[in-house]
């Protein structure tokens, strides 16, 4: 079963974007869409997108993300990813994009 949960809200300029359960496949479409909008609409100086609650980061969920760094750089929005469990920084760090997205390879959190 894939659960998914979004929340963002705008403050000071700052697009916070919390995403939770499991990214994949079968819904980061949804996800990415709404996010891509949100900075459309919204138009922040920066987003951040806070991972602490995604338990599960397929190839699609890090193509979700590339596309929403993309949408933040098309309105000159700064972009960067937070709170990524071990497991996401790992995925990450296979990809390839953990100085892209902000992140170190020494940062752990829990598993």
């Amino acid at each position: 079963m894939t659960i998914v949960s979004m929340d963002s809200d705008v403050n000071n300029g700052v697009l916070d974007v919390v995403l939770g359960g499991e990214l994949d496949f079968t819904n980061v479409s949804h996800i990415a869409a709404g996010v891509r909008e949100a900075i459309s609409v919204r138009r922040p100086a920066m987003v951040r997108v806070d991972l602490a609650a995604v338990t599960f980061l397929d190839s699609s969920g890090i193509g979700a993300l590339v596309q929403v760094m993309r949408a933040a750089d098309e309105i000159s929005a700064g972009f960067r990813v937070e709170n990524p469990t071990s497991y996401v920084l790992d995925q990450l760090d296979c990809a390839g994009l953990l100085e892209v997205f902000g992140l170190s390879p020494d940062r752990r959190d829990d598993g």
